[in-house]
């Protein structure tokens, strides 16, 4: 079944997603150890349970083929304001389980903490989740141009690793062909421009036009390729950057920029009007730098802040960040926005779609091994008992007379179970099937069955889904307040300290 977690900003504050996502570039390796932990502790049980039980050695066997893991593909999707966990999984509650506890290894966050803040859901909401995010419908700047890309990207990293399923394949797919479709078709929000180009526009109406300004850019990451290339599209000059990673030099000369080193940070604040602080390695921006600045304007763009906190107090000092940037639909944006979720919608009936011809191309092979299996039998039968000439021409004769015939009556009912699966009633088909032929078809893994007892009907807090692991006690609705105060704390204390208890490469 189609199964996703989420962490957002769209009811999370920016500091708890910064704790949620620490590590996060290793999650997908994290839900693999404990994927495949766990198929090896079921199929210990299995054996186990058969040995103690006396039970035949071939019953062992099936009942060990039987232990699948909770999962049978997985994508992380971590962004600036967003993590993200889409499942193929066997089993919900499971899934979903493995799927937290590798956050809260990777974050180093407990269980508890973890469980109030994801939210799962699964099925169609899922489909319509991603289909939004990927068109940019669901992001802080409404219509963003970069989140494609992220999306894409993770799940090409993904894929790279054997992470996907064919049913995670399927879902990304068709969300990149019909968010392209929003982009063509429905200018909304920011119209497909970046984040960056919208923090630029608020920086020039503060500071008036930049190209005469000088900027000074923290990282070399996408935001700060994509903050260079905006700069100079507007005609900016005087941009220099740095990075304690130490790739300033090379990226600058790819960019056609100049770098600094960290001696020469303080002066260039000094002279900056406009600072991108887009380096999202921690902090590295400390209130002392700024303090003989004049007026400064810092566009923190980084999920994982480079700013400290005493920064925003300074007199002098200007500061812009995620939230701050938000776009959202007016009225005059409603009708393109509501034309983009009817794009949406489409993409979400064409998964569904997908997965129902899934489930029907099992039965049809079944059929068609079953015909073919029937139709060996009856040549080989004519073969026995003649002579090699004569059997071989007789055989051959038979066997395209028996290939036509049954290409004839395999049309009618392929043709109806496509057409059932179109309109969503694929079960019917698979059920007459069962009745008449007598062959079992197994639900594949990427049926969708939403409705399953216990599972959720819509997006729905993990605590409230899950019962936590530790103890079975019912937690307390919290307070978000305090919350997103402790996760922050729990955050800066293990800055550079615990690490993830599992091993990643």
């Amino acid at each position: 079944m189609l199964v996703a977690l989420r962490a957002t900003h769209e009811h999370l504050d920016l500091g708890v997603l910064d704790a949620l996502t620490r590590g996060s570039e290793h999650l997908g390796h994290v839900i693999e150890k404990l994927n495949a932990q766990a198929a090896g502790e079921a199929v210990e049980a299995v054996d186990v349970a058969a040995l103690e039980s006396g039970a035949p050695e071939p019953d062992t066997v099936e009942a060990a083929e039987d232990a699948t893991p909770p999962l049978a593909g997985w994508v992380v999707v971590s962004t600036c304001n967003r993590l993200e966990i889409y499942l193929d999984a066997h089993r919900f509650h499971d899934g979903v389980d493995l799927a937290a506890r590798a956050v809260a290894a990777t974050s180093s966050l407990s269980a508890e903490q973890v469980s109030l803040c994801l939210e799962a859901a699964m099925g169609a909401p899922v489909a319509e989740h991603l289909y939004e995010v990927t068109a940019g419908l669901r992001s802080i700047v409404l219509g963003e141009a970069e989140i494609a890309g992220q999306v894409h990207a993770a799940f090409e990293r993904a894929h790279a690793a054997g992470y996907t399923s064919p049913m995670l394949n399927d879902l990304f797919q068709i969300g990149f062909r019909y968010a392209k479709r929003v982009a063509a078709r429905t200018p909304v929000g920011a119209a497909g421009r970046s984040g960056v180009a919208i923090a630029l526009d608020r920086a020039a109406d503060i500071l008036g036009p930049l190209e005469h300004r000088s900027v000074l850019v923290i990282g070399t990451g996408a935001y700060a390729r994509l903050g260079v290339a905006e700069l100079t599209r507007r005609g900016v000059r005087d941009v220099h950057v740095h990075s304690a990673s130490g790739r300033a030099v090379a990226f600058a000369e790819r960019q056609g920029v100049a770098a600094i080193e960290a001696a020469q940070l303080p002066e260039r604040l000094r002279e900056a009007d406009l600072v991108l602080a887009c380096s999202g390695r921690g902090t590295s921006l400390f209130p002392e730098l700024f303090l003989q600045v004049g007026p400064t304007l810092i566009l923190d763009l980084a999920l994982h802040s480079d700013l400290h906190p005493l920064v925003r107090h300074l007199a002098d000092v200007q500061v812009l960040d995620l939230t701050d940037l938000t776009i959202e639909a007016d009225d005059s944006a409603a009708p393109a926005l509501a034309a983009a979720r009817e794009i949406v919608a489409e993409g979400v009936e064409s998964f569904r779609s997908r997965q129902e011809f899934r489930r029907v191309d099992p039965a049809m092979a079944a059929l068609r091994r079953s015909v073919n299996e029937a139709a060996d039998a009856e040549i080989a039968r004519l073969r026995r008992g003649r002579a090699q000439d004569e059997a071989d021409a007789l055989a051959a004769d038979v066997e395209r007379s028996i290939r036509r015939i049954l290409a004839k009556v395999m049309h009618s009912p392929a043709t109806r179970a496509r057409r059932l699966a179109q309109e969503g009633n694929a079960g019917e088909f698979v059920d007459a099937f069962h009745t008449i032929f007598g062959i079992d078809i197994s639900a594949p893994d990427g049926e969708v069955t939403a409705g399953r007892e216990g599972a959720p009907a819509g997006w729905m807090r993990l605590d409230q889904t899950v019962p936590p692991a530790l103890d079975g006690a019912g937690l307390p609705a919290p307070d978000r307040t305090a919350l997103a105060a402790e996760l922050v704390r729990a955050a800066a204390q293990r800055e550079g300290g615990a690490a993830c208890p599992i091993e990643t490469p």
